[in-house]
């Protein structure tokens, strides 16, 4: 039962998409993956803020209270599978989208120097 409601969970928190998803302006990559890790930065932080609040303690001694409230922070707060493993997750892909988008500016920009220097003879003549 368990399993079946952390797989329930998990269609709860979104894919990341890829570099490649993503059309961005080559101005503007760094510009984004700088937002992107913004956020990343921003949902860890409340996530461990929040992180103490999913956790709970049985109400009671009984057995029952015990079970439930063990079976709860395994689902919900600690362990793998777990909702708050889930975020984790998404925050390390958010962060390594960022990476990408870095990545590629980098590329673009020594593709771009690359050119200039290329055709720099060249349009220097036609002026």
């Amino acid at each position: 039962m368990a399993e079946t409601t952390v797989s329930a969970l998990s269609t709860a928190v979104p894919a990341v998409p890829a570099a490649m998803d993503i059309a961005v302006e080559p101005g503007q990559v760094l510009e984004v993956a700088k937002i992107i890790n913004d956020q990343a930065d921003a949902l860890a932080d409340r996530v461990r803020q929040l992180l103490i609040e999913l956790t709970i303690d049985a109400p009671a001694q009984d057995v029952v209270s015990a079970t439930a409230a063990d079976a709860w922070n395994r689902l919900v707060a600690r362990g793998d599978g777990s909702y708050a493993q889930r975020v984790q997750n998404y925050i390390e892909q958010l962060r390594a989208l960022a990476t990408q988008l870095r990545t590629a500016a980098g590329t673009y920009q020594a593709g771009e120097d690359e050119k200039i220097a290329a055709f720099g003879d060249r349009h220097a003549a036609e002026k």
